[in-house]
């Protein structure tokens, strides 16, 4: 994890006690504890971060991994959308 990744990760943990390492432990995967997994990473940091800092912590494998199990989970038919487009775009635009 470099500088910019935990810098982009303080903003998302405001109102957690938890680590940076804790997080990105979450988001890949590797620690589950309750209802902190990565789907409640990659939720939060959907719901967080600005499109940028979104790719700069996720990836898009990673994000169209937990998209379908999580889409529904959104209130605001904007963030459900630009994900939707992006993770479309991203599929189309891959090498064949």
């Amino acid at each position: 994890m470099n500088k910019k990744q935990k810098e982009i990760i303080k903003k998302l943990l405001w109102d957690y006690d938890l680590t940076e390492e804790e997080f990105m432990d979450f988001l890949t995967g590797k620690k589950e504890l309750g209802s902190f997994n990565k789907k409640w990473a990659v939720r939060r940091a959907i719901e967080g971060l600005n499109y940028y800092d979104l790719i700069e912590l996720v990836n898009f494998k990673t994000i169209a991994e937990v998209w379908p199990s999580i889409r529904e989970t959104f209130r605001i038919k904007s963030i459900r959308d630009g994900i939707d487009y992006v993770l479309r775009k991203y599929t189309i635009s891959t090498p064949r």
